[in-house]
């Protein structure tokens, strides 16, 4: 039967009954509805985008190690790893006192490029998402693919389209690296993208947190998909600490400032491996 009620950018089957829906602003983030066999059908923002259905009634079977190259969220979490990787090995050599300044700087725009197409995945998965469910519950896939879109009043959006900016800011900060400049270069080509790519992730980790908590923030450390998106905030906050540490003065009595800089990329870097990584047994509880 063709879907008729709209929730969100949702159509839903006509014969299903409306229970509930939370919003935090414009943002439709949870919707609840009673189907016609009596069952109840719980959709979140978070895990309809990511195609994983609506919220089962009891917690899976979690795979700590999980193979399912078929599955972009499988890949989006890879991707991110890597990237992590990357940047937690360039904050280590730093730290260390490694001479070769080339190396790490190439270690960190290879990170980048990784986090870039982990973002833009993302993103794509974003915009794509189904917009209609069938009565049996099924999402109907959409028929045109979209590469590139601009969905201002769905949350999912700002939870993946400023961290896809905010990877190709962190791709010319991390190129821009390698020029040898001034003082007053290094702030123009080096940090003020390294500023406006951290800003970018803070909007997008407070966007995700929302789009999970469907308000502010909430506190339910037993539920790990609150872990993941948590962990992935605080990375976003040491990531920014790192760019406002990281400005860069010509004066001797700032330079422990540029290790503290490091550190912050150290901690961001290793929140979000974890963060990434523990997208996998998400996947393995709610997926078959």
């Amino acid at each position: 039967m063709a879907t008729q009620i709209r929730h969100g950018y949702i159509d839903f089957p006509s014969e299903w009954e409306h229970v509930e829906s939370h919003s935090v602003g414009p943002f439709v983030t949870r919707v609840v509805h009673r189907r016609g066999d009596g069952a109840e059908d719980v959709r979140t923002s978070r895990r309809h985008r990511k195609n994983l259905g609506p919220e089962p009634a009891a917690a899976g079977r979690l795979r700590w190690l999980l193979w399912r190259p078929s599955s972009l969220n499988w890949w989006i979490a890879v991707l991110f790893m890597i990237g992590s990787w990357h940047f937690v090995s360039g904050s280590v050599l730093v730290l260390v006192g490694l001479p070769n300044v080339y190396l790490i700087d190439l270690i960190f725009f290879v990170g980048s490029i990784f986090f870039t197409a982990a973002g833009y995945s993302q993103y794509f998965q974003s915009i794509n998402a189904p917009t209609a469910i069938d009565s049996e519950g099924r999402t109907q896939a959409q028929v045109v693919r979209r590469y590139l879109g601009w969905q201002p009043r769905r949350i999912d959006f700002w939870a993946t389209f400023p961290q896809f900016l905010g990877t190709l800011a962190f791709n010319v900060t991390t190129f821009a690296a390698f020029a040898s400049v001034g003082w007053l270069g290094y702030e123009v080509i080096v940090w003020v993208p390294d500023y406006v790519g951290s800003i970018l992730f803070l909007v997008s980790g407070v966007a995700a947190v929302v789009e999970f908590c469907h308000r502010l923030f909430c506190w339910k450390r037993r539920d790990l998909t609150w872990w993941i998106v948590v962990i992935n905030f605080a990375g976003c906050v040491a990531f920014m600490l790192s760019a406002i540490l990281a400005y860069y003065l010509p004066v001797a009595i700032f330079g422990h400032l540029a290790t503290w800089s490091t550190i912050f990329t150290l901690i961001g870097a290793v929140c979000f491996f974890v963060g990434s990584y523990l997208m996998w047994p998400e996947m393995s509880a709610e997926t078959a």
